[in-house]
């Protein structure tokens, strides 16, 4: 009896194994949730700079001087990236990082791109860790992961390319396909593993404080000047306690059981609409718009590729393909520079690789 016991044990530790190698190294998963997580950390990106753009100097350049204090105790070493460069240096930075991040969005050069921006928003948001947030670390995580993944295969101009010239995602991986595979799951898993715990934590914080837990927090937050984008929204809302208690309780609900409701599909689909409903408010009602864009893109991650697929499918009917509407509107810049670089940039460096280089 003991060793049947022990034999299906092993059995069963085999199949789950089995099962494992099966969905990490067979094929790549939520091609589509990460296409629309690429687009929404993109827009986040891209928005935040735009926004800050004016002020770029008293923000990160040489007129943050007010910031020193903070920078003196901070330990982050991406601080010293762009610490004391000239004006027209810091805006060098800045356009290239916010051209990479349209790219991104867009699609074009996706990996190249996610690299760029990544290395861009950290060393300029960097910078100045007093006004630095919670948000400004998970688009900086998200790139991270993103660069691990398959994020232009939908939606992007790089599928539209690779669609003309006939070409499969498999080919144009530089690493052997179970490699890349896995990496791209492995990092879907992480950023999924990412979201959920902020979620958590912004609800466990949250129901730790009195504020939050009398049902004022929102009320005094509607209250700041900074907070006020819309005062007559603000005032509406807030003197309105019914509505204040359900938007309280919509928020506390959605962050401390955003994990467990994952699990049903059904309630997948109801926490996911309030989620994404929950951070459109705050980007309206608390002028957060890029942060909220932010967690937004993550927690797309969630929805199923058959959603995504419907919501391809409407949109084409009414629209056309996504990449057409690209190619329409931005199709012959990315195409000039295609020719470019396969004209001059890369005969220069296949002409380096081997003739200089060349053993």
């Amino acid at each position: 009896m003991v060793r049947d016991f022990m034999w299906n044990q092993i059995d069963s530790v085999a199949e789950a194994r089995e099962r494992i190698e099966h969905w990490v190294m067979n094929e790549k998963h939520a091609l589509y949730g990460a296409a629309a997580c690429r687009i929404g950390t993109g827009v986040a990106v891209l928005g935040l700079l735009a926004a800050n753009f004016t002020t770029r100097d008293l923000w990160v350049g040489q007129a943050s001087i007010w910031a020193e204090p903070a920078r003196a105790i901070s330990r982050f070493p991406e601080l010293a990236v762009l610490k004391d460069v000239s004006s027209d240096i810091l805006t060098v930075a800045y356009v290239v990082t916010m051209l990479a991040a349209f790219a991104f969005i867009l699609g074009w050069r996706t990996k190249a791109a996610n690299v760029v921006t990544f290395v861009g928003f950290i060393a300029i948001v960097g910078q100045n860790p007093v006004v630095g947030g919670e948000g400004d670390n998970l688009v900086r995580l998200t790139l991270l992961w993103l660069l691990l993944m398959r994020t232009a295969d939908h939606w992007s101009l790089d599928a539209r390319r690779r669609a003309r010239r006939g070409r499969t995602t498999v080919s144009e991986d530089a690493l052997p396909r179970w490699l890349a595979t896995s990496l791209h799951n492995l990092a879907l898993v992480a950023l999924a593993v990412q979201t959920i715990l902020v979620y958590s934590a912004a609800g466990l914080d949250k129901i730790a404080q009195t504020s939050w837990q009398h049902g004022t927090a929102l009320y005094y937050t509607m209250q700041l000047p900074e907070y006020r984008p819309f005062p007559w929204l603000s005032d509406l809302l807030s003197s309105s306690t019914f509505v204040l208690a359900v938007i309280t309780y919509t928020v506390l609900f959605v962050q401390l059981f955003f994990a467990p409701l994952l699990l049903n599909p059904s309630s997948r689909r109801i926490v996911l609409t309030l989620a994404i409903t929950v951070n459109v408010i705050f980007a309206i009602l608390f002028a957060a718009p890029w942060s909220s864009a932010a967690v937004i893109a993550v927690t797309c991650l969630f929805a199923s590729d058959g959603a995504f697929e419907r919501i391809d499918e409407w949109m084409r009917d009414r629209f056309g393909p996504i990449g057409d509407w690209f190619a329409v509107h931005f199709g012959g810049v990315t195409d000039a520079f295609d020719a470019v670089l396969h004209r001059t940039v890369y005969p220069i460096t296949d002409w380096i690789r081997f003739t200089i280089f060349r053993r």
